[in-house]
């Protein structure tokens, strides 16, 4: 067990917020030793390849990874539909 905070790795802040589990002091807790020892893969806030919680490449516990199906604005066919007026 290290003194540190298992979240922010003591700095007492993620990104410009401060750390909610250490409340910005750094110091080691619980809360954040069980987040991160359980937590649910975090890549697609960022580049879908490494999860920025703890730093590992992507862990998600599916066989589809995080992907986003972009509807092409057709009405969910694949493609425009065509009217043919004689």
């Amino acid at each position: 067990m290290t003194d540190v905070c298992d979240f922010c790795k003591g700095v007492g802040s993620g990104t410009s917020n401060v750390c909610v589990y250490c409340n910005g002091t750094g110091e080691w807790n619980q809360a954040a030793q069980a987040y991160v020892k359980n937590h649910i893969c975090q890549c697609i806030v960022l580049d879908r390849k490494f999860c920025p919680v703890c730093n590992k490449a992507c862990h998600h516990d599916t066989s589809l990874n995080p992907k986003q199906k972009i509807d092409p604005g057709y009405g969910g066919m694949s493609s425009p539909e065509i009217t043919v007026v004689m």
